[in-house]
């Protein structure tokens, strides 16, 4: 049987390596023995990717295509800004599934529990989203006033109050199912704020949570561990689990781990469970040098 479930990222050459990471971890994923991940077909927008790059892909039998502007943005200059275009088109790109999966390359995951939490919440309410009201992110003056600032040029001094005392939802990961109506409010509240503000980022994120609050779209609110922004929340490494995990009791596993912004290039100190620290990039595969003999624990995703 054809997969239903597409999982769709994008990438240019510079940031193809972070991309491997998120689809090498989505490979260990579904390795395991006793991995519930469904079947998937990964497809790709290329923003710039070099031959050896696209072969690789290849191998992997990744379905890629090339972006083109939306909403008569006319000639875009930078290319990630395609993929921002792009998202509420993406069954026009890659028609013929049920589900599809945004994963933002910069994003890999330890379990599979964000990727089924998405799904189902696609299949049941149309469409899955994490929310980035978390305990442990820490408050940053800077990007609190860059998102003030853009909701009021983008949707006005009561429109941007309204949507600043929501719950931000983060578009680094979210599922729509095919022939949802998110599709379509998405693309029109994008393209409002596009001829409001003739900006394109970063409205392609703003745009959705209107759409989702204003339009009452039906959708799950999964929690931060569906999508963990790393640089707003280190998190700490857990040693009975042999994960990341958040970063207060009890110590829960993060399905996904979202290196936004700076966690790209960051190395974090990282508090173990167990005592100690250790520095690293949290890139996939990162872990401490001495290992623990301790048992796992559990996890939930749920929002609460």
């Amino acid at each position: 049987m054809p997969a239903k479930l597409l999982i769709v990222s994008s990438s240019d050459t510079k940031f193809f390596g972070l991309l491997k990471d998120m689809i090498l971890s989505l490979e260990r994923l579904a390795r395991l023995p006793a991995s519930a991940l469904p079947s998937y077909a990964l497809g790709i927008l290329d923003l710039g990717l070099s031959d050896e790059n696209r072969a690789w892909l290849a191998e992997r039998d990744a379905i890629i295509k090339t972006p083109r502007p939306h909403m008569g943005a006319g000639s875009v200059d930078k290319p990630l800004e395609l993929a921002f275009l792009v998202r509420p088109f993406l069954p026009e790109y890659f028609p013929d599934f049920e589900v599809y999966c945004w994963i933002d390359s910069d994003v890999w995951l330890q379990n599979e529990e964000a990727v089924l939490a998405l799904v189902e919440g696609a299949r049941s309410e149309g469409m899955a989203i994490a929310h980035e009201n978390e305990r442990a992110y820490r408050f940053q003056r800077f990007l609190f006033l860059w998102t003030a600032k853009h909701f009021l040029l983008g949707y006005g001094p009561f429109r941007a109050a309204w949507l600043l005392a929501k719950p931000h939802l983060n578009a680094g990961m979210f599922a729509i199912r095919a022939g949802a109506p998110h599709w379509a409010a998405w693309a029109r509240r994008y393209d409002a704020a596009i001829r409001r503000t003739g900006k394109i980022t970063p409205h392609d994120q703003f745009a959705l949570n209107q759409a989702i609050y204003q339009d009452r779209l039906p959708t799950r609110l999964l929690d931060a561990g569906a999508n963990w922004i790393c640089d707003r929340g280190v998190p700490m490494w857990n040693d009975e689990a042999g994960a990341f995990c958040r970063p207060y009791q009890p110590y829960r596993t993060i399905s996904a781990l979202h290196l936004a912004g700076p966690g790209k290039r960051t190395a974090y100190r990282i508090k173990r469970t167990g005592g100690g620290e250790f520095t690293a990039m949290i890139r996939y595969g990162a872990a401490p040098k001495t290992a623990s003999k301790m048992a796992p624990v559990g996890l939930s995703i749920a929002a609460q």
